[in-house]
């Protein structure tokens, strides 16, 4: 196999590992990430590693119990090209760092920056793990810090779409996690828009789910409603069955909130109960 074409499928196997996660199919991320790992190390590419080491950190912060998730043969027999990932969030950020270093003048600028938004990534997940019982906001300050981080590498990132609308829900999440419920339904909107013009089905369904939670919190009904109608529709497109059960399921929850009418109340049920027959659905 020509350098090219490992190089090409590398990045085919990370693109696939993005969606999975995206998906919450944690286990074929796992594994398509190790494939990636695999193949950028067999070519010395770090740019590549950089990259597949970033997806790692996403993977272990929306799926913490990761060695619980993947079959355990899986991690005890892990060669050393996978050992990567059962390293902690902040080990592997290390690693994502390193890489860039490591990588030619031309590629280790923006490698730094794309860093930048997975160290945000690190210190809010790990500031919100930390939040005392009965507080739901991180601080005013840390937020502040975030938002400057993020702003600071806006212009770098714009070069790489999948990064850019990335860094947009990472703002987003900031917002959300600082109680700026309006601002992070902009950011996560600016994140869908970025996400559609490239393509990428199931990251566009999930950066409209979290513009309706956003706009939940808000207490923006209508506008939750139509932010969840959008990404049941792209969940469609990808045919993401979990996606689609949790969007129908977060629609009936938006729908109870407030006042719900009678009608509002009627269709909650039926789009719960449609929502667990998808999810009930047996393995293919």
């Amino acid at each position: 196999m020509m350098v090219t074409e490992t190089r090409d499928l590398s990045y085919s196997q990370l693109d696939e590992a993005n969606s999975s996660i995206a998906s919450e199919n944690y286990v074929r991320a796992f594994n398509q990430l190790s494939s990636a790992y695999n193949l950028a190390l067999s070519i010395d590419n770090t740019e590549l590693l950089c990259k597949i080491s970033l997806s790692g950190i996403i993977l272990k912060i929306n799926c913490p119990n990761l060695s619980e998730a993947v079959p355990a043969l899986d991690f005890e027999n892990a060669s050393e090209s996978k050992s990567f990932l059962s390293g902690t969030k902040e080990e592997i950020l290390e690693y994502a760092k390193k890489f860039a270093s490591r990588s030619d003048e031309k590629s280790r600028a923006i490698l730094s920056d794309l860093c930048v938004i997975y160290e945000v990534c690190v210190n809010l997940e790990n500031e919100k793990i930390s939040l005392a019982a009965g507080e739901s906001k991180i601080s005013a300050q840390n937020a502040k810090k975030y938002v400057s981080m993020l702003e600071n590498i806006k212009s770098s990132v714009s070069k790489e779409p999948y990064y850019e609308a990335f860094s947009e829900r990472t703002m987003g999440e900031v917002c959300m996690a600082g109680g700026d419920f309006e601002s992070a339904r902009m950011h996560y909107e600016e994140a869908a828009k970025i996400h559609t013009k490239n393509r990428y089905l199931p990251e566009i369904s999930l950066d409209w789910y979290c513009a309706a939670r956003a706009s939940s919190q808000n207490n923006d009904k209508s506008a939750a409603v139509t932010a969840i109608k959008m990404a049941l529709k792209y969940d469609k497109d990808a045919e993401n069955t979990r996606g689609i059960a949790s969007d129908y399921l977060a629609w009936s929850k938006i729908l109870l909130k407030g006042n719900p009418t009678e009608e509002e109340i009627r269709l909650s049920e039926e789009l719960a109960e449609w929502s667990k027959k998808i999810t009930d659905i047996p393995k293919l």
